[in-house]
C-alpha cells in the first residue's frame, strides 16, 4: 500500500482512523492475489438475471487445459470466491475469464474489468499481482518537502497544491521510443526545467496506439507502453528525482475497440459524444459507482500516484460519483489531490446552496471542499460508510463536490483571444481574477490537438499572414467538402469555409517549419531576394496564391511577432498566483505537430475522421507527432534556447516566491489602460511581505529606446525587473529595465516592448 491512515496519524499526529475493512473492501475486485502465494481471490458485478458466474483459469503449459471455479452469488449482481483459488492454477501471470450464466439460458464469455493487467484486448485477463513490485519509494512519502499534499500547511512543511507547476505528457509522442522506459530522461529533463509534477495523459489499456482517451480497462496501463511494472518504475523514478505524478483518467466514457462492460454487467446508459457512458445513475448503480471510485483508487494506491485529473467531468453526468470519489479519496488515501476539467460555468454557491449566476465564470461547486462529516475524515468507520451511502442516496447537497482543483479553460480562452488581439481587459482582469485556485495554462493537449495537431506559433500566424485569404482549395479540398457537408448534413459552401480554415491552419504550419529547417534563409541574407524563385519553390506548393503579398521579410517579421506572442502568454500565466501548466514541447517553443492519433482493431475504416479534420488518425499522425522529427536550423535551435530559458526562470521565479504560490490578486491596484491594451496586475502574499507585479502589453507598439517610455501607475515601493520577455537572453530585443521608485500615486517611466510581459518584485 503506497499510503495509508496509519501512515499520516503518524507523520502529521493526526487522528484519521484505520478502515482497513472500507479499504480491503475497495481493494477485493477482481482477481486479488492472497499473501505468501496462498491462492487467488475472485469478484465480479454483474447483471441480476446472470445465476451462476465461474472463473476460467488457463493452463500454464497448455491454453486448451481450463480449470473452472464457480463464485457465490452474494446478491446485487454480485459474484466471489468463498475460498480463494489454489496457486496451483491461479498466480500471478495466469490468464483467465468469467462465463456468465444468463436466466435464459444464454452464456457469455468476458474478460474481467477489474483487470490489472490485459494482453488480448478481447481476450483473457491476466492475473496480476501488486505486491510484487517493490517500490523504492518511502522517503518520498515519509518526508520529502517537494511532495505536494492537499493537507499541506507550514507545520508539516510539504507543498501546497497552489505550487504546482505542472508538465503534461503523452507517453507515446514524448520520446522516440514511446513507452514508460523512454519518459525517463524526458522526466529530468522537466525537472532540470524547474517543473514540479508530471500529469501523464490516460494509459488505459486499448488495442494500440491513442491520446489514452480512448481506453476501455480501466485499471490496467497499455501493454504498448510498456505494462504495469514499468509504469511503476517510471513513477519510482519520478519521485526519486523530485516529481509529482498526476494520473489523468477518464470516467465519463469507454473507447469504441475493446469495451465489453455491456456484456458484462449494468454498466453502461447509452452513448455520449465520446462514446459507451455509464450508468451511474440508473438502476443497479451502485457498483457502478464504486467501480470508478476504485478505479481512482487503483492509480492512488496500486501506482503511487500523487494526484489525479479527472478528463471532463461534466460528462459523466454524475455530481453524486464526484462526491463519492473526493469522500473516498480523501479519506482513503488524504494527502492524494483531485484535479477536475469539468468546464460547467456560471454557478455560484454559499457552501450549502447553488444557484445559477451569468456573471460568474466557473461552476464554484466543483471545487467547493465537502465537510469533514461528508469526507469521513475524522470520523468512525460507521460514519465514513454512512457518509458513502449518503452520497449514494442523494442526501448530501450537491453543492459541494470536493475537488481541489480544476483546469481553467475559462482563462486559457479568454487569454487566448486577446492574443489573437480581440482585446478585452475588463474580461482578462475578471478571467485573472477567478483563476487563482485553478490549474491555469497557456496550452495544453487540447488547444494543440483539436486544432489540427498545429503549435500556437503556426496557429497565430495563420492570421498575421491572412493565409485564409490566401490560399486556394485543390480538387482534393473540394471532394473532402461534399463528403464532409453529407456526413454533416449541411451545405458544401458551409464545408468548403471549414475546410479553407484547417487548411490555412495546416499552411501556417508548414511554413512555419520550412523556416526553422532554414529553407528561408537564402531568401533572408539581404533586403533584395529572388522573390519569384521564393514564391515557386516555397509558396506555390503550398497552394498560396500568386497574388498574396508574402515575403521573406513579411515572414520574418510575422514570426518573430508570434513566437513573441507565446512568450507573453506564458509570462501572463506564470505571473498570477496558484497552479501552472504546459504541455510537452511547448516549453520549448517546438514546432512538432500533437495531431489525434488512434487505432483499432474493430474499427478498420475511420475515413470520416479524415474527413473532418484532414488527415488519417492512425500511425502517420503518430510518427509526425513524435517529438525529433524536425531538423532544426542553428537560428531556430537558438530561438527554442532562448524560449527554454524563459520557462525555466518563470519556474524559478514560482518556486521561490510564495506570492505565485499562496498569494492572492489585490484588484484595488489592477492597472488597465484600453486604449493601449496594456493590463498590470499586482499579486501579494501578506504573510512574508511578497509581492509581484506584471506589466503586459498586448499591442504591438513599443515603448522606449526611440519611442517614448511609457507610463504607468505601481504599487508604492522599491521594484527590481526580474523577467522581461523581450530579454535578449530570451531572444526579444532587450528592451528591458532595472529598478522602480514609486510613491504609488504617480505613474513611472519604463521600457515594454511590444506583445511583451514585464514581471517585477518588490524589495522594499
Amino acid at each position: 500500500m503506497k499510503i495509508n491512515s496509519i501512515s499520516i496519524a503518524n507523520k502529521f499526529n493526526r487522528k484519521y482512523p484505520v478502515f482497513k475493512n472500507a479499504l480491503a473492501e475497495h481493494k477485493s475486485w477482481g482477481a486479488v492475489v492472497r499473501p505468501d502465494n496462498e491462492g487467488v481471490d475472485f469478484k465480479l458485478f454483474t447483471y441480476p438475471s446472470v445465476n451462476q458466474v465461474y472463473v476460467h483459469l488457463l493452463d500454464k503449459e497448455d491454453s486448451s487445459k481450463i480449470s473452472q471455479y464457480e463464485l457465490r452469488n452474494k446478491g446485487e449482481g454480485v459474484f466471489e470466491t468463498d475460498l480463494p483459488v489454489p496457486s496451483s492454477v491461479a498466480y500471478d501471470g495466469a490468464s483467465y475469464f468469467y462465463s456468465l450464466h444468463k436466466n435464459d439460458g444464454t452464456i457469455d464469455k468476458v474478460k474481467d474489468p477489474y483487470s490489472y493487467k490485459q494482453d488480448k484486448l478481447l481476450g483473457e485477463s491476466v492475473i496480476y499481482d501488486h505486491k510484487k513490485y517493490k517500490w523504492k519509494d518511502d522517503k518520498w512519502f515519509k518526508d520529502d518537502k517537494k511532495r505536494i499534499s492537499r493537507l499541506a500547511n507550514p507545520q508539516n512543511g510539504l507543498t501546497p497544491l497552489s505550487a504546482l507547476r505542472i508538465f503534461e505528457v503523452n507517453i507515446a509522442t514524448l520520446s522516440k521510443r514511446g513507452d514508460f522506459e523512454g519518459a525517463k530522461e524526458q522526466f529530468k529533463k522537466a525537472f532540470d526545467m524547474g517543473f514540479n509534477a508530471i500529469e501523464i495523459m490516460p494509459v488505459e489499456n486499448t488495442y494500440s496506439f491513442n491520446w489514452g482517451y480512448d481506453g476501455v480497462d480501466k485499471f490496467a496501463p497499455s501493454k504498448y507502453l510498456g505494462g504495469p511494472d514499468k509504469l511503476k518504475e517510471l513513477i519510482d523514478y519520478a519521485h526519486s528525482i523530485g516529481l509529482n505524478v498526476i494520473m489523468d483518467m477518464v470516467p465519463n466514457h469507454l473507447g469504441p475497440d475493446g469495451a465489453s462492460l455491456l456484456r458484462t454487467g449494468p454498466y453502461i446508459k447509452g452513448t455520449n459524444c465520446f462514446g459507451e457512458s455509464f450508468n451511474y445513475e440508473g438502476q443497479n448503480s451502485r457498483y457502478v459507482k464504486d467501480f470508478m471510485v476504485n478505479a481512482a483508487l487503483n492509480w492512488l494506491e496500486n501506482y503511487h500516484c500523487d494526484g489525479l485529473r479527472l478528463d471532463m467531468t461534466k460528462m459523466i453526468e454524475s455530481d453524486t460519483l464526484m462526491q463519492q470519489i473526493s469522500a473516498d479519496v480523501n479519506y482513503h488515501v488524504p494527502d492524494a489531490f483531485l484535479i477536475a476539467e469539468d468546464a460547467r460555468e456560471h454557478i455560484s454557491t454559499d457552501g450549502d446552496n447553488y444557484w445559477f449566476n451569468p456573471q460568474e465564470l466557473h461552476d464554484k461547486r466543483v471545487i467547493n471542499p465537502l465537510y469533514p462529516f461528508e469526507s469521513g475524515l475524522g470520523q468512525d468507520e460507521n460514519t465514513h460508510i454512512n457518509c458513502i451511502e449518503n452520497i449514494r442516496n442523494y442526501n448530501v447537497p450537491l453543492s459541494r463536490l470536493g475537488f481541489d482543483s480544476e483546469w481553467d479553460f475559462v482563462f486559457f480562452h479568454t487569454l487566448n483571444s486577446a492574443l489573437y488581439d480581440n482585446i478585452d481587459l475588463d474580461k482578462l482582469e475578471q478571467a485573472c481574477y477567478c483563476s487563482q485556485d485553478k490549474v491555469k495554462f497557456f496550452t495544453s493537449h487540447d488547444e494543440v490537438g483539436n486544432s489540427g495537431g498545429v503549435r500556437f506559433i503556426a496557429q497565430y500566424l495563420n492570421p498575421e499572414l491572412n493565409l485564409y485569404n490566401n490560399i486556394y482549395l485543390n480538387e482534393n479540398d473540394y471532394k473532402r467538402a461534399a463528403l464532409r457537408a453529407k456526413l454533416k448534413n449541411t451545405s458544401e459552401g458551409e464545408s468548403q469555409n471549414i475546410i479553407r480554415s484547417q487548411k490555412a491552419n495546416f499552411t501556417a504550419e508548414k511554413l512555419a517549419i520550412a523556416f526553422i529547417e532554414g529553407k528561408f534563409d537564402k531568401y533572408l541574407k539581404d533586403d533584395f531576394c529572388d522573390l519569384e524563385s521564393f514564391k515557386k519553390e516555397i509558396l506555390y506548393p503550398l497552394d498560396i496564391v500568386q497574388t498574396s503579398d508574402i515575403t521573406p521579410q513579411k515572414f520574418l517579421s510575422a514570426f518573430v511577432k508570434c513566437f513573441s506572442k507565446c512568450k507573453l502568454g506564458q509570462a501572463l500565466t506564470y505571473s498570477l498566483p496558484g497552479a501552472k501548466m504546459i504541455f510537452q514541447g511547448d516549453e520549448k517553443a517546438d514546432i512538432t505537430p500533437f495531431r489525434f492519433f488512434r487505432e483499432f482493431e474493430s474499427v478498420k475504416n475511420e475515413d470520416y475522421l479524415y474527413i473532418e479534420h484532414g488527415y488519417q488518425p492512425g500511425l502517420p499522425a503518430l510518427m509526425e507527432s513524435k517529438s525529433g522529427n524536425i531538423k532544426y536550423s542553428d537560428k531556430a535551435k537558438k530561438m527554442m534556447k532562448g524560449y527554454s530559458s524563459l520557462v525555466k526562470d518563470l519556474n524559478e521565479l514560482n518556486a521561490q516566491n510564495s506570492a505565485l504560490k499562496n498569494g492572492y490578486l489585490n484588484m484595488m491596484t489592477t492597472v488597465k489602460h484600453p486604449v493601449s491594451s496594456v493590463i498590470a496586475l499586482h499579486c501579494v502574499e501578506p504573510s512574508d511581505g511578497s509581492e509581484i507585479y506584471s506589466i503586459s502589453n498586448f499591442s504591438s507598439q513599443s515603448y522606449g529606446n526611440e519611442n517614448p517610455m511609457y507610463g504607468i501607475k505601481f504599487p508604492q515601493g522599491k521594484w527590481i525587473e526580474v523577467i522581461n520577455t523581450d530579454d535578449k537572453k530570451y531572444m526579444g530585443a532587450n528592451l528591458v529595465n532595472s529598478t522602480i521608485q514609486s510613491d504609488g500615486y504617480n505613474n513611472s517611466m519604463i521600457n515594454l516592448a511590444g506583445k511583451s510581459c514585464a514581471i517585477f518584485k518588490r524589495v522594499e
